[in-house]
This record gives C-alpha cells, structure tokens and sequence, in this order.
C-alpha cells in the first residue's frame, strides 16, 4: 500500500507504456472536440499520460488521497501513433500543517529516446 511512508525520495517506482493513435485521439476528441491538432497530441493529454502513469505505478493507494498540482515542460507534442514512455519518481515528501504531501516527478520519452516532455505532480497522501 501506497502510504507516506512508503514513498522514498530519489526512488523511480517503473514506467508506464502509452500509445498515441487514432482511437485514444477519437476518444480526446469526443470530449473535447475543439481540441484537434491534425496529427499532433493535443497538449492536455499529458496531463492524462502522467496520471495514467501514477496510477499504475503507485499503486494501491489508500482512498482519500488528494491531488494538489500538476506542471509540465513540453519539449515537443508527441505525433501520432508514437509510443511513449513514462518514468515516475519520488522527489520531495514533507509534512506541512501535520498534512502529508508527495512530490513525484515523470519524465516521458519517445520510442529514440528523447524527452517529449516532463511534469511534476504533488499530491496530498491520505495515510
């Protein structure tokens, strides 16, 4: 169980694979049909990417965990049919107002090797 205590600074917890084709795009698109970029990723889906990836490397997690921000650097958007990978790390944990936060940080990269883009995410931890 993901708990406070778990978590250790400076300790990647895997990768998680995302393909981006034309059926993850047709479901972006039905949500947000203004949000078309031809053959690019619409830039609001790496919000998704990272999520994705912290939900299936942190895991199980205790119910009532609260997500406090997200930030990202784009490199590039990643093109159509590309496959990404997503490292997720521990890199900050700190008690504030007796409030346990997690900082964990994803670097996503394409099938060469290169950054697409990086983001970090801090979360309130429920245990």
């Amino acid at each position: 169980m993901f708990v406070y205590d778990h978590f250790e600074v400076g300790k990647a917890y895997g990768s998680d694979k995302f393909r981006f084709d034309d059926e993850r795009l047709a479901k972006w698109l039905a949500v947000y049909p203004d949000d078309g970029h031809g053959e690019l990723m619409p830039p609001g889906m790496t919000a998704m990417i990272q999520l994705q990836a912290y939900l299936s490397r942190i895991s199980p997690r205790p119910k009532g965990n609260v997500h406090g921000s997200q930030v990202f650097n784009m490199n590039r958007l990643p093109r159509l049919g590309e496959e990404l990978v997503t490292v997720v790390t521990c890199t900050k944990k700190e008690i504030r107002k007796e409030r346990k936060w997690v900082e964990t940080s994803y670097e996503t990269r394409d099938q060469a090797g290169a950054v697409v883009f990086t983001g970090i995410m801090t979360t309130l931890v429920a245990a």
